[in-house]
């Protein structure tokens, strides 16, 4: 364990470089505890998840952690470096659970949402995708680069339906999967849910019915039907199955 001493020698003499809003991340002394950092960290998320950004300060993160501020500053740099850190840790932690339940089963949405530290992360996920900040604009981006890395590369043995606009396509998918965070209240109270868990259990079915088939099941005459797949000009293409999952990937 190291002592007070420890901890006061590292902040003199650890060089930690500020962290901007894009997300470099900072430079942290040969001295710091991850566990420490860890324990920061995971405070950080829940004060922002509950309090919002703006609210959430320094002081009331090391209360929660259990630290001096200064030792918060010591690992982050500055409230604009952990939050950055935050954003990294939520995506890859809400990332990784989906991935490991890629059949988009109604079991599976029940355990990533029954599970309180992934509750977190999704609150926190609804908080940064409402903050008008240039950090909840870094986060939307960072979500539709990954749906467009699944569109190019597949998910999980599943490969999409190709386009001449993968961008578009790839921030139209991740609009849909990251609208039922955002409207989660809109949604409990239309469909009569009491949480998010019992939310997306309800939506799991008709999402994945979605990404499979689509909406349509017929179209005008001219038009092209359900099972083609019309690129920018126009002209059809073959469909390829489409990935249950990778659209509700963060």
């Amino acid at each position: 364990m190291r002592s007070t001493h420890d901890d006061s020698t590292s902040k003199k003499q650890g060089t930690t470089r500020k962290q901007d809003a894009a997300g470099a991340a900072p430079t942290r002394s040969p001295h710091a505890s991850p566990e420490t950092a860890d324990r920061i960290l995971r405070a950080a998320v829940r004060e922002f998840s509950e309090n919002w950004f703006t609210k959430s300060t320094i002081r009331s993160i090391a209360s929660a952690a259990d630290v001096s501020p200064g030792l918060v500053i010591h690992h982050f740099g500055s409230k604009e470096g952990l939050r950055s850190a935050c954003d990294n840790h939520v995506f890859t932690a809400i990332a990784e659970s989906k991935a490991q339940n890629a059949e988009y089963s109604v079991q599976a949405m029940q355990m990533i949402f029954d599970d309180p530290e992934m509750s977190t992360n999704i609150d926190y996920l609804m908080k940064s995708l409402l903050d008008p900040s240039e950090h909840g604009q870094r986060y939307f981006e960072h979500y539709v680069d990954l749906v467009e890395d699944y569109i190019t590369h597949g998910f999980a043995g599943y490969t999409f339906r190709q386009s001449d606009d993968p961008r578009g396509q790839a921030a139209t998918i991740a609009t849909l999967a990251l609208s039922p965070s955002i409207l989660a209240q809109r949604l409990q109270t239309s469909l009569g849910t009491d949480n998010t868990t019992e939310t997306m259990t309800r939506l799991a079915p008709h999402l994945l019915d979605l990404y499979l088939n689509g909406v349509l099941a017929t179209t005008p005459e001219g038009q092209p039907q359900p099972s083609e797949s019309p690129d920018s000009q126009g002209s059809p293409k073959s469909p390829e199955p489409t990935d249950p999952s990778g659209g509700d990937q963060p």
